[in-house]
């Protein structure tokens, strides 16, 4: 019961939570026995407590009491000593977080610090570390002692007056701070201290930088040290998820070397591993940080009894009943006993907070707490825990395609304006890999943080991944979540929402979602609806797509209701920070310098990574395509070059992943079957056959929903069955899973790997790639002749970069263009030929092109002066921007023919009487 009261806390008004929290402290009061679990409760109320639910006075007496219990409590018969002082820290640590003014010094202050004194002698470690914790904590906690009384004590050495109280007293930015005294020079003497008040804050907001900076004050004539500060802005970091933020003050903060800060940092550490909110890749990685922090005698230095604690926290991590982990654990332990040292004997629970109860239906129907705001919280927690992004950089964006370059702006304030405005519906229009999704994701990590009872409900909603989103899609995203239809319904009825709305394009609608789903009538939903697309998907005229539907024309203007932004790409300082931000994640061989000057060395390529997702390939692939280069200035390298290095040291990085398990007899035998055969290349063909099936079956629809019964007889077996084979390398390949749902993890995947079905890197690599398919004269089998590719832009981009590099692709295209003038089952793979080779750049300048099937080509910019089209099949095509002087098309078949401008074709006597 206990755990449910403590998970819905931060939900309830004031009123009930202050009447909950007041029988807490009650029962703790009266409690003679240690009851450790209602003392977990009690404090993680305190921590989770929402704006203006507690007051000072409630935080001063729950620590008096605290030590109350402690000064009675005998050290070394149980663990209770150690679970007082570790909740008294934390209490003092949301005093300190929220300027609490009550504590009074003679009556509270120095009663806690004179027990605390007397308990610092601890023979055992850990008390003593979380003695020495609470007494930092208990430093840093604002008294009612006057700036004369501390004259007075500290031999004329006075502190000013502290800055104005917090209203919220929880760990937030504003707060964590603001309450250090900003020292000032008094007489003759000049005490250094750390900025305070906004200008730090707004550091601390920034990164890591602002807590380095912090860390280095000095603070020893107040035995105050600066290791309590950095701890508190790591404990902030991870809560927030900033993992960079925390990698940078626990390698550069000046107090790295001090034993109380790198245990606070193991601790920190293990708290992770052992928390299943968290992902279970970011677990593993923690796991391998305190391995590293262990043997890390050029940062860190750690000392013996960090080390002994960090052995400590690696047994109680191999206990746990997840696997992974435990092994992970389990070999590290191995490696780092050999050291000599061992663990603790004692065990010294890591758990910070109670584990989420599965459901609270004693406190939905005692408590009378709507259910709807319960799930709703759940769903909160859910899907803050969800959010996982190693890097991310705030975009910038212009308001136009048309609008100039040098007129960018943040996109998230543009996005915050719109939430905020009469606005009804926002377009983000952006590149493939320009990080759209990615700033999705992070805009409802913000959304949900910010999220108050009552306020706009942010809903993520990935369009692939439901059916017919035209209809009911607010409801179809809920029912995901598992909300009952009369909550739904209550939702439509009295709440408000944010729909994020992800892949219009890859989902390949062409309706209006809000007019579909009837979002423009006042008695539908109340939403604001932002959508992203890609740039390549939309015609000229694709406004009416996205704006909402006028209610009143006459009254209201469509552009009051509908505004759009574009993705910028990444400038050379955004590059730069990426960059920065990528090197501290893994351990490399190179810095941030390393990258950088790669980058600007081979040509062009500063240019093509301004593109997000391309900048991530490239950093992965970078070590590669220079190894054995010493002439940097002569690399070319393209956007096809880059996938084909990723995805063979991505298949390189698993075969070793596998080769380093411990596999059972099925899967050992099905991992030396694939080594045998080739794994990488198994790898490749796995992912081109599944691109080709995704093409084929689906209409490149993204998302692939298999469930073993119900599909084992399909065509998605071969891809997501139980062979064991299947299974490995699958899990080797670049695809995501979300319970039933696959898909390859970006989108830009897909369409590299449909291209390799058409012509892969056989030129880069003979043993990394299947043989693309040889077209021999018979293009009924071709795998161009099986859809029209003009509404691929990507795909056609990485052919054409194919035909840039491998001469052998051009002269192919060319014969099936050729064959096409004798049979017109060739119409289709000779448009798409075409296509390729006008966007590879290839000049069809004086070319006898009589009587070729080319209908539906996108011919858009080629250069065809003086080229014979006579009787040519062009119906459909595109010769915007098109060079065609004294072009002959007599003849030739040109209805729908698109320019793009009114047209003028000089024509000659003998055509124009023919065709009159």
């Amino acid at each position: 019961m206990i755990k449910e009261i403590v998970f819905v806390g931060s939900v309830l008004d004031r009123e009930l939570y202050r009447s909950l929290l007041n029988c807490f402290i009650s029962k703790f009061e009266e409690t003679t026995a240690m009851d450790v679990t209602l003392l977990q409760g009690l404090v993680q109320l305190v921590e989770c407590a929402s704006a203006g639910c507690l007051v000072d006075d409630d935080l001063v007496r729950i620590a008096t009491v605290l030590s109350k219990k402690l000064s009675i409590t005998h050290i070394g018969i149980s663990d209770h000593s150690l679970h007082l002082t570790m909740s008294l820290a934390r209490v003092l640590d949301v005093m300190v977080a929220g300027k609490v003014k009550d504590l009074k010094r003679d009556r509270d202050h120095q009663p806690m610090l004179q027990l605390l004194e007397g308990l610092k002698d601890s023979e055992d470690a850990v008390q003593r570390y979380e003695v020495v914790y609470a007494y930092q904590a208990l430093q840093y906690a604002p008294d009612d002692e006057t700036p004369l009384q501390v004259l007075w004590r500290f031999a004329n050495l006075a502190a000013a007056a502290a800055g104005a109280a917090s209203s919220v007293i929880k760990l937030d930015p504003e707060g964590l701070l603001k309450g250090i005294k900003s020292l000032q020079k008094i007489g003759t003497v000049v005490v250094e201290a750390v900025n305070t008040g906004m200008e730090v804050v707004e550091a601390l907001r920034i990164g890591a930088g602002g807590v380095v900076r912090a860390s280095e004050t000095k603070f020893d004539f107040m035995k105050k040290h600066s290791w309590y500060l950095a701890l508190q802005g790591t404990a902030l970091f991870i809560r927030q998820g900033r993992l960079f933020d925390f990698n940078q003050v626990v390698s550069q903060a000046s107090c790295r070397h001090d034993a109380n800060f790198q245990w606070g940092i193991c601790r920190q550490l293990g708290e992770i591993a052992v928390d299943p909110l968290w992902d279970t890749l970011v677990r593993q990685q923690t796991v391998d940080f305190l391995g590293e922090l262990y043997w890390s005698d050029t940062y860190w230095k750690p000392h013996a009894d960090v080390k002994q604690w960090i052995l400590t926290i690696l047994v109680q991590i191999s206990e746990l009943a997840d696997v992974s982990l435990k092994d992970r654990a389990v070999a590290l332990l191995t490696d780092l006993k050999k050291d000599g040292n061992a663990e603790f004997l004692r065990h010294y629970s890591l758990g910070k907070r109670l584990p989420l109860p599965t459901a609270s239906p004693l406190l939905v129907q005692v408590q009378e707490i709507p259910k709807i705001e319960y799930d709703l919280h759940h769903l909160r927690l859910r899907r803050i825990a969800k959010y996982k992004q190693a890097v991310y950089i705030a975009p910038m964006a212009k308001s136009s395609l048309q609008a100039p370059d040098d007129t960018l702006f943040p996109l998230m304030g543009k996005v915050r304006d719109f939430f905020a405005s009469e606005s009804q519906v926002m377009l983000i229009l952006g590149d493939s890999g320009a990080g759209k999704s990615t700033f999705n994701r992070h805009l409802e990590y913000e959304l949900w943080q910010d999220y108050k009872t009552g306020g706009r409900i942010p809903l993520f909603i990935n369009l692939p991944a439901l059916e017919k989103p035209e209809r009911e899609l607010i409801a179809k995203q809920l029912r995901t979540y598992r909300f009952t239809e009369a909550q739904i319904q209550e939702l439509e009825q009295h709440r408000q929402f944010i729909l994020i709305c992800d892949g219009y394009d890859e989902s390949q609608l062409t309706s209006n979602l809000h007019t579909t789903n009837l979002l423009h009538r006042s008695e539908q939903w109340d939403v604001k609806l932002l959508i992203t697309c890609r740039t390549q998907y939309l015609g000229p005229d694709y406004r009416s797509r996205f704006a909402p539907k006028v209610a009143d024309q006459y009254t209201r203007n469509i552009n009051d209701l509908f505004q759009e932004a574009v993705i910028a790409p990444f400038s050379k300082e955004q590059i730069k920070d990426y960059v920065d931000r990528y090197v501290p994640l893994e351990p490399r061989t190179w810095a941030t310098e390393d990258y950088m000057d790669k980058l600007t060395t081979i040509p062009n390529l500063l240019d093509l990574v301004k593109n997000p997702f391309l900048l991530t390939l490239s950093l992965e692939a970078l070590p590669n395509v220079v190894q054995g280069k010493s002439d940097l200035s002569r690399i070319r390298i393209t956007r096809v070059q880059l996938y084909d290095t990723f995805v063979q040291h991505w298949l390189g990085v698993n075969k070793r992943r596998l080769q380093d398990n411990q596999l059972g007899s099925d899967r050992q035998l099905a991992f030396e079957g694939l080594l045998e055969e080739g794994f990488e290349l198994n790898g490749i063909k796995f992912q081109q056959d599944l691109a080709a099936a995704i093409f084929q079956e689906q209409e490149g629809k993204p998302v692939v929903d298999y469930a073993h019964r119900r599909d084992r007889a399909s065509w998605k077996a071969k891809f997501f069955g139980t062979d064991p084979d299947i299974s490995l390398i699958r899990g080797a390949s670049l695809l995501s899973r979300v319970g039933n749902q696959h898909r390859f993890v970006h989108r830009s995947i897909l369409e590299y790997f449909f291209s390799c079905t058409i012509y892969g890197p056989m030129a880069c690599n003979d043993n990394f790639a299947p043989n693309p398919h040889i077209y021999s004269g018979n293009t009924s089998n071709h795998p161009l002749s099986h859809r029209n590719l003009v509404a691929e832009p990507s795909i056609i981009q990485f052919l054409a970069e194919r035909v840039q590099l491998d001469p052998r692709f051009k002269q192919q295209l060319l014969a099936i263009i050729e064959h096409s003038k004798t049979d017109d089952r060739a119409a289709c793979a000779a448009a798409n030929s075409i296509t390729i080779l006008v966007k590879a750049g290839v000049s069809f300048i004086g070319a006898d092109l009589r009587g070729i099937r080319v209908p539906g080509a996108d011919l858009s910019g080629g250069q065809f002066d003086s080229a014979q089209l006579q009787k040519a099949e062009l119906t459909g095509a595109s010769l915007i921007r098109s060079w065609i002087r004294q072009a002959d098309l007599s003849k030739a078949q040109m209805k729908k023919v698109k320019f793009g401008e009114l047209s003028f074709l000089e024509e000659d006597e003998h055509w124009r009487h023919q065709h009159l």
